[in-house]
């Protein structure tokens, strides 16, 4: 057998993997979570907070803004400066989706109308049921 050259990309042939299997045998473990995953978790954790005198359960994320919205409105600059372009995007938002009905035509308002309708009504129907 000629002798076999090791060096930069060729590692001896004793070491290396064996077909169909990888360098890391155990793997990552099932269930690891990442960042954003723990994160998500933590703001979905409930607390009890009182308002108006009453304990309520909320999520941490609603806890926050809350707090937030809360230091705005007693004229906290920073909490503004945070709060305001995320107001303004929703206020877009919302107004875009008042002018989408506009564009249609009669036809297809005439349509949506109808289709709301029978929507409202299928609500009610299951809404009784119960």
């Amino acid at each position: 057998m000629s002798e076999y050259e090791i060096g930069y990309m060729k590692p001896p042939k004793n070491s290396r993997f064996k077909m169909g299997e990888s360098g890391n045998k155990s793997g990552r473990p099932r269930g690891s979570k990442n960042t954003y995953k723990l994160l998500g978790d933590l703001l979905n954790q409930k607390i009890t907070m009182v308002q108006d005198g009453k304990p309520v359960k909320i999520d941490k994320k609603t806890a926050i803004l809350l707090q937030a919205v809360n230091s705005a409105s007693k004229g906290e600059i920073k909490s503004l400066q945070i709060l305001l372009p995320h107001m303004l995007a929703v206020d877009i938002k919302n107004e875009n989706l008042e002018n989408s009905n506009e564009h249609l035509s009669t036809d297809d308002q005439e349509i949506l109308k109808d289709f709301l309708q029978r929507n409202k009504d299928v609500t009610k129907d299951s809404e009784n049921d119960e």
